[in-house]
């Protein structure tokens, strides 16, 4: 057999089925959370978040211009995801051949047996990560990770072809600098390739010095984790230093050009690569050629990075953070924007401000300007040379305008310095949040909340939570198996990972005998019965009693993806959503053991039958017992064919909105999919999508500020010098004995000012802004709210004269006060909502509530009284016409009826908002004494989002209750008994506990308890006797077992 050929062969076709099976299962349009930016950002090349892909960004625009239409770009861009995971399974089969030629010495000695065990132990490595859990989730969507592994991949692979090729190649040393390159591009989408480089120096040197000492085997370990150190920290953010220095002295100090200085630094740059490579050639130096051509092509490589800049100098709609000038885009690189985080030192969660020195100095903060001189005074700055212009056309004089780098944040006293006796070595219980506070002590059963952690506290943090639940959970769903895909809080019954061997899995997560039916049968259960943990396990093994320097250097390969991962970002309790994404690099090296415990099964039998037979027999029995079971395993909860949720939903948040409205969000998945449809599709781009979070930035103010395709600019009052970062960042509550209310116009009048009675005296010496009143009135122009069609005339007595406005906070934020200064100056001339998502507490809409009027996916805020009693989204009245229309008629619901389309956690749960807003439209209509209607709505939500896909869950409630209401006795009944079923099932699960399990699953069924009970209120207020007294047994008999709620 020819092995090289064989070797291609093979490697084509399995990347022929990861292809297959990816195209096949990818989503054809938008999916939830970052999905939807990086869509929109790629087809107009605009500007994400911090740090930034514009490589990914590069190649998604070079995918979507073979779309057919706007629809089917993001179609395109997933399709990139997907080739760059079938890339990635290619390059991972030839790395575990490599490596399996190697064990059993080398291409000369292959026999036809060996070859085919080689073949078919890549087959059944690279094929178990094909169909592996975290894998197939990201090579599906239009997300940075699916490309990230293609560049880890192809990274590992090549210093394996390097090794091949060094002894009789003399250009072997061009895969190193293929590495450099790749290295660098990747950069411009994820820098989890950065931490294979010791992995890869191990090659290196083991193939340099192939009889290692102990010391030289320290040091090459040291060395190869300080060119990953060098890499990360070194080469490239001091290029990006280099040029903002340069930019910075060149037009502050010298009085130059706006990117003077950015322009001589990549000079000075060129010109010093260029030297360093001709002086080596001179000295006949050619391992320091080769390692400045290196780093040459490293930084050619992130050259990318200079089209962010290019297009944010365009001003696109989306231009996070505008990197317009190397001052901003160091500082977008380094994800200032996001702040920092203690990694092996630093401060504990509870630490207090140290009282001799409680603050310290932060960076400064420049921004580019025009500055308005008379003389040497500075009179005032504007953003725009235009404005500049204007306003000195306007003052005459002797005015001149000053291009520079503005001082906009002095950062005096800014970042907090804590008590020392709070700080320390490897901090891992730090985050200050409330929320992340009381989830520390949770978990760790903190008694003194107030007393210093010890050392020993932040350890059984790491290993019980970061390493347990934030790593190790999500290795074993990949190789053992995932119970389901509900995100993990400590509970026994969401999120473990499982083996599907009763008995073991019985020691963990309750009797298994015992498991409802609708939790076996829940599509994203997935059991491998942790054949492919142990054929890995093996394969570790065997490796290691083969050839132990592969060994080490795939073991940092998986650590440095994996733990190393762990320790930089020292996950908090409890994360947005779950992160198994991240650590991708582990689970792919993990599948080269796989593939090798396949290959050492067959070295094993073959010592005790026929080779040729044992080959056949090994690699046919690993392949149905690992890649088989995993495809079919996860098929139906990996396959997105077809689904179009996340699209639809966006659309219906924009279509609750009226033309040209301004729509306040919150979120990722309440802002990403809206910004995809309206730059992708062009949907509804008339109406302003203005996300709270990022409201607190001025490049963010400044972007709302200009017109974007047929959606006016949002009209805030304030000028750029007076939001800029650094100016009213947070106006602090003085009470100056002011009485009455402030009308809203004064109050933003007031807060321009910058006289010293707007101000007052910190602490540490600073003038901060501040407000002496917290009790607004908007006054209301009745004409102009019927005139702009808010309210119909026939309803103008339900139009309140006033808003007396009353704010509950100590301070006011620069978003609170974007969000004041709209409604003082709109004057109804322009729609404004809420998304329903904004938040679930009153604070969360600035107190607005109770004049919210709720017409579809969002609040639209109305001169109209409606108190609310009620959290969540239940606030302000429903206009039941235009809610109606909405939901029956003109919202889509990206065939999440379909009985093949499947829903995961993030689909279903954001699907939940429906339910309840139908529930509020039926109860709203029932009220208005449309019975009918109401049953035809909560009938259509029904059919829409079926219990057999959504669950019994606390959102089907207020559909029962719509129902009895509106004489729909029978449905509603239904409903109720087949929700107490599942409770039924799964209280019996629990009841079987012993009484210390029942304990640590106390919250779970305490929870059902509570559903079976609000079932119960439901029915003794709706229905006739007989019912009541049936369920009332059904529910003692259900809650016997757990006495009197201790269990």
């Amino acid at each position: 057999m020819n092995y090289k050929k064989l070797n291609n062969v093979f490697g084509w076709a399995v990347f022929a089925i990861a292809t297959t099976t990816y195209f096949m299962t990818i989503e054809p349009t938008t999916s939830f959370w970052d999905c939807g930016e990086y869509i929109a950002t790629s087809v107009k090349l605009q500007v994400g978040h911090p740090p930034g892909a514009p490589f990914f960004q590069l190649m998604g625009n070079l995918f979507g211009q073979f779309a057919a239409n706007p629809d089917s770009q993001a179609l395109m861009v997933n399709a990139l995801s997907a080739l760059s995971s079938s890339f990635s399974i290619l390059f991972l089969f030839w790395t575990i051949t490599a490596l399996g030629v190697k064990l059993l010495g080398g291409q000369d000695k292959l026999d036809n047996a060996g070859t085919i065990a080689i073949l078919g132990a890549g087959a059944v490595g690279a094929l178990a990560y094909t169909f592996s859990d975290s894998f197939w989730f990201s090579a599906v969507e239009g997300e940075v990770y699916a490309m990230s592994s293609f560049f880890t991949a192809a990274a590992f692979w090549a210093v394996l072809k390097w090794e091949q090729a060094v002894d009789h190649d003399p250009y072997a040393n061009k895969w190193l600098l293929l590495i450099a390159y790749l290295v660098g591009l990747s950069v411009g989408v994820h820098i989890l390739v950065f931490l294979t480089i010791p992995a890869i120096g191990m090659i290196y040197y083991f193939k340099k010095y192939p009889n290692p000492t102990r010391n030289g085997f320290i040091i090459a370990n040291g060395a190869s984790i300080a060119v990953l150190g060098l890499v990360f920290a070194f080469i490239i953010p001091i290029v990006l230093k280099l040029f903002s220095t340069l930019e910075i002295n060149f037009v502050n100090n010298f009085g130059l050009p706006f990117h003077s200085g950015t322009i001589a630094a990549f000079l000075i740059l060129t010109a010093a690569l260029v030297f360093g490579i001709m002086w080596a050639q001179k000295k006949n130096k050619p391992l320091y050629q080769q390692a400045i051509i290196g780093v040459m092509l490293i930084v050619m490589g992130y050259s990318t990075f200079i089209m962010l800049a290019i297009r944010s100098n365009a001003n696109t709609p989306i231009d996070e953070n505008n990197p317009e000038d190397a001052m901003s885009l160091l500082a977008y690189y380094n994800r200032e924007q996001y702040g920092d985080w203690p990694i092996l030192y630093g401060k504990s969660f509870n630490a207090p401000y140290d009282r001799s020195n409680p603050f310290d100095d932060g960076k400064p903060v420049y921004q580019r300007g025009y500055a308005v001189m008379n003389g040497p005074k500075q009179m005032t700055s504007f953003k725009l040379k235009t404005e500049a212009e204007a306003y000195v056309l306007a003052n005459g004089g002797n005015l001149t305008i000053d291009g520079k780098y503005l001082l906009t944040d002095d950062k005096k006293g800014s970042v907090p310095n804590y008590d020392p006796r709070y700080k320390g070595f490897f901090p891992r219980i730090w985050n200050d949040d409330p929320q992340y506070r009381q989830n520390y002590i949770n978990i760790m059963d903190i008694k003194d909340p107030e007393a210093p952690i010890t050392f020993a506290q932040h350890v059984r943090f790491f290993f019980e939570y970061q390493i347990g639940k934030m790593w190790f959970r999500y290795f074993m769903w990949n190789y053992s198996g995932r119970q389901n895909d509900e995100q993990h809080r400590y509970e026994i019954s969401k999120g473990n990972w499982i083996t599907g061997i009763p008995f073991l899995d019985s020691m963990r997560l309750g009797n298994q005998d015992n498991l409802p039916d609708h939790w076996k049968n829940n599509p994203s259960r997935n059991t491998y019965f942790m054949l492919p943990f142990l054929l890995g396990i093996f394969g570790l093994y065997y490796q290691y009693k083969k050839n132990n320097k592969d060994a080490w250097a795939v073991t940092l390969f998986f650590l440095l993806t994996g733990i190393a991962i762990v320790v930089y970002t020292n996950h908090k309790p409890f994360e947005p959503r779950e992160r198994d994404y991240a650590f991708v690099g582990s689970f792919y090296a993990y599948a080269i053991w796989i593939g090798l415990g396949a290959l050492g099964l067959w070295d094993v039998l073959r010592a005790k039958m026929s080779p040729q037979v044992a080959s056949y027999l090994v690699i046919g029995t690993a392949m149905l017992a690992v890649p088989v079971r995993m495809a079919a395993e996860n098929w139906d909860d990996h396959n997105r064919s077809n689904r179009y949720t996340a699209r639809d939903i966006a659309k219906a948040y924009l279509d609750s909105c009226e033309p040209n409205a301004i729509l306040f969000t919150n979120g990722d998945n309440d802002t990403f999919p809206l910004w995809y449809v309206q730059e992708v599709e062009g949907y509804r781009t008339d109406v302003r999508i203005v996300n709270l979070s990022l409201l607190n930035t001025d490049w963010y103010i400044d972007q709302q500020r200009r017109k974007a395709y047929d959606g006016e600019a949002v009209p805030f009052s304030f000028d750029w010098n007076q939001y800029v970062q650094g100016t009213r960042d947070v106006l602090y509550y003085r009470d100056l004995g002011v009485k009455g209310r402030w009308n809203v116009k004064d109050f933003i009048q007031f807060t321009k000012r910058d006289d010293s009675q707007v101000k007052f005296k910190a602490s540490g010496g600073k003038e901060l802004p501040l407000f002496p009143q917290k009790n607004f009135r908007i006054n209301i122009d009745k004409e102009a709210v019927f005139a702009n069609g808010v309210v119909d005339v026939a309803d103008s007595a339900s139009v309140v004269d006033y808003i007396d406005w009353n704010w509950k906070a100590n301070v006011i934020t620069k978003r609170d006060l974007m969000v004041i200064d709209l409604i003082a100056n709109n004057n109804w001339e322009r729609p404004i909502y809420f998304s329903i998502t904004v938040g679930n507490s009153p604070k969360a809409y600035f107190w607005l509530n109770d004049y919210f009027r709720l017409e579809g996916m969002a609040y639209r805020f109305v001169p109209q009284y409606y108190p609310s009693n009620t959290q969540g989204i239940d606030y302000g009245r429903v206009d039941t016409d235009i809610m109606y229309d909405n939901l029956l008629n003109k919202f889509e619901y990206g065939n999440m009826e379909l009985p093949d389309v499947y829903l995961d956690e993030t689909n279903r749960r954001l699907s939940y908002n429906l339910r309840t807003i139908f529930g509020r439209l039926a109860n709203e209509l029932v009220t208005e004494g449309e019975n009918d209607k109401a049953v035809e709505a909560l009938d259509f939500a029904m059919e829409k989002m079926p219990v057999e896909k959504f669950g019994y869950n606390y959102f089907v409630f207020g559909i029962i209750d719509a129902y009895y209401k509106a004489g729909a006795t029978e449905k509603a009944r239904e409903l109720t008994w087949a929700f107490a079923d599942r409770l039924d099932d799964e209280l019996a699960f629990y009841a079987a506990f012993d009484r210390k399990d029942k304990r640590a699953a106390s919250n779970e069924w305490r929870t059902n308890l509570q559903f079976y009970q609000m079932l119960l209120r439901n029915v003794q207020m709706h229905d006739n006797n007989d019912s009541v007294q049936n369920f009332y047994q059904r529910y003692n008999a259900a809650a016997s077992p757990f006495g009197n709620g201790q269990g």
